[in-house]
């Protein structure tokens, strides 16, 4: 075997470790459908859940009745597609699917595997564009942000629509993505994480505008052959079940209302609980990455920097949109989860910016951020007793100005779970 086969084995098998350290699934109602949804899929061709009747709680929160009695998940279809491996053996010797404990295990796993997916394409993006920054990249990206602390613990739509970002990645640094066959994996890779998210359209248009601003066409026309299935379906879909073919059931969402921007932007930016700059505080070298990806030559990046700077472009839109969702703060949740998708950008930023310092001492103080923002994500997941009540007191109609408070902090209430269950094994 060789030695990067071998490498890349153990950061997929370290991650799934890691992921399931706690032996539970630390999921909320947003990924509830998907496994069951995967279990249709393969078991009656369908995307009909009516036949379980322990989902009817969910009924109007996230799965919606149709007018012909059938139920369907309010979410995109394609973290389910994600599931359907996970979900096949037992929709095929069953009529019925297992337990919901074991549906939350199983749509976990698929998340798990998904972000352990998606930190292997890290680290191999990484060795092609920035070598000398790859560990801290992989772990950053695996540890640090909320790919652990929450797509790597349930089947959100974050791990594969990040994965299939990190997908389209691999593919466009690959022989500069000249090869018409990467460009058409590449296409189908957006349009695969369009249909399991569809806000990661910023990052294909970005892609697309790459192209065109370089006046790559054959390139892009090889990328839109490859992504026109999988983000056709999703329109298709989106009229059938919802009547609107962009915003499919989130057209039902608050759409009049939306907070100032100045405060979604700082909540999602620096908020004590919630901010990604303090949950990954490694981040802030996306700044000198950003400035040392812009001045240096286009060949130091083996030809993606268009790709790369129309991405953190895409990145930045991303947090305005969110900034002006109607809740910036992404309900029941660890950290900034609605910027899961920017991660692989930023992270490559992160470590563009790493590989430009100088001084060893600089490096040394970029490692210790990345170990605080790993220290901050594992007491999501094992500080995780400490999550409901914390929410709870933090459920407030306030537009999520209570998450500035410096005191009780989410970071904080985790840290005191954990602090408790250490006390009490002892």
């Amino acid at each position: 075997m060789k030695a990067r086969t071998r490498t890349t084995l153990g950061i997929f098998v370290t991650c799934l470790l890691v992921y399931h350290a706690t032996g539970r699934a630390q999921g909320e109602a947003d990924t509830v459908a998907a496994p069951y949804t995967a279990f249709s899929m393969v078991r009656h061709g369908s995307l009909d859940l009516r036949y379980y009747p322990l989902l009817r709680p969910h009924l109007g929160r996230v799965i919606r009745e149709l007018a012909d009695g059938s139920w369907i998940s309010e979410r995109p279809p394609g973290s389910a597609l994600m599931a359907v491996p996970f979900m096949a053996p037992f929709a095929a010797l069953g009529e019925q699917p297992p337990t919901d404990i074991r549906m939350d295990h199983l749509g976990k796993l698929a998340g798990a595997c998904s972000v352990a997916a998606a930190a292997v394409l890290m680290f191999v993006i990484c060795l092609r564009l920035v070598p000398s920054a790859a560990w801290p990249v992989t772990v950053l990206f695996a540890f640090g942000t909320c790919m652990c602390s929450v797509a790597s613990q349930a089947l959100w739509m974050h791990g594969p629509a990040t994965l299939w970002l990190c997908c389209a990645l691999y593919f466009l640094s690959r022989a500069n993505g000249y090869v018409p066959s990467c460009r058409v994996a590449a296409g189908l890779a957006l349009g695969l994480a369009v249909l399991t998210r569809p806000t990661v359209g910023l990052f294909a248009l970005a892609t697309a505008g790459a192209l065109v601003a370089e006046r790559r066409w054959r390139g892009l026309l090889w990328l839109v052959l490859g992504g026109a299935v999988p983000a056709g379906m999703l329109c298709l879909l989106n009229w059938v079940y919802f009547g609107d073919v962009v915003r499919g059931a989130y057209a039902t969402d608050n759409w009049s209302h939306s907070p100032p921007l100045w405060l979604g932007l700082s909540g999602l930016l620096v908020a004590p609980s919630r901010g990604v700059l303090v949950y990954s505080p490694a981040l802030l070298l996306v700044l000198p990455g950003t400035i040392r990806l812009i001045r240096e030559r286009d060949d130091a990046w083996g030809g993606l920097r268009g790709v790369l700077v129309a991405w953190a472009i895409a990145a930045g839109a991303t947090v305005v949109f969110y900034a002006r969702w109607h809740d910036w703060r992404g309900g029941y949740c660890y950290g900034p989860r609605f910027l899961c998708e920017t991660m692989p950008v930023l992270c490559l930023l992160f470590g563009i910016g790493y590989a430009g310092l100088r001084f060893g001492w600089q490096r040394r103080i970029a490692v210790g951020l990345v170990a605080l923002s790993v220290a901050v994500h594992l007491l999501g997941i094992f500080g995780h007793s400490g999550h409901s009540d914390w929410n709870m007191r933090h459920d407030l109609s306030d537009d999520g100005r209570c998450l500035f408070a410096v005191e009780d902090t989410q970071i904080e209430a985790h840290a005191r779970a954990m602090a408790r269950k250490l006390t009490l094994s002892r």
